[in-house]
């Protein structure tokens, strides 16, 4: 075998650091554009992220501001029917002391009180359930 010279042993040296240089380099560019683009999609992806959350919230805003307008709106009903409700009541009061003022005038006695309405009303509940016992079904 033949001894190599130093001229080759230099070329040979410098083919391959050329070669190593190249191939680093197409690497770290490579690393550096994948990188990149891998940041770009991050972002990208973020911003679509927010964009949509940006959306919902907006959504669920609109649902609220159409869920407080129906409250308002039955709590006026409600308002209104309270309203009507005291006047109602206003005028039957009105009208009792009426009817008990033209009752008295024309001789009708009083109402039985609530006791002894209680006490009728338990009587009759009792009787009916000793009817229902006895009947034969």
């Amino acid at each position: 075998m033949r001894k190599p010279d130093m001229d080759t042993v230099r070329d040979t040296i410098k083919a391959l650091a050329i070669l190593i240089v190249l191939v680093g380099g197409g690497a770290g560019i490579g690393y550096g554009i994948g990188t990149e683009r891998a940041r770009v999609l991050l972002v990208d992806e973020r911003q679509d992220r927010l964009q949509e959350i940006d959306r919902l919230q907006r959504t669920h805003q609109r649902a609220l501001d159409i869920i407080a307008g129906r409250q308002e709106r039955a709590a006026d009903t409600l308002a209104a029917a309270a309203d009507t409700a005291a006047t109602a009541a206003e005028t039957a009061q009105a009208a009792a002391a009426t009817a008990g003022k033209a009752a008295k005038a024309a001789g009708v006695p009083p109402a039985v009180p609530e006791h002894e309405r209680k006490a009728i009303n338990a009587t009759i509940q009792r009787a009916n359930e000793r009817l229902r016992k006895e009947s034969p079904r």
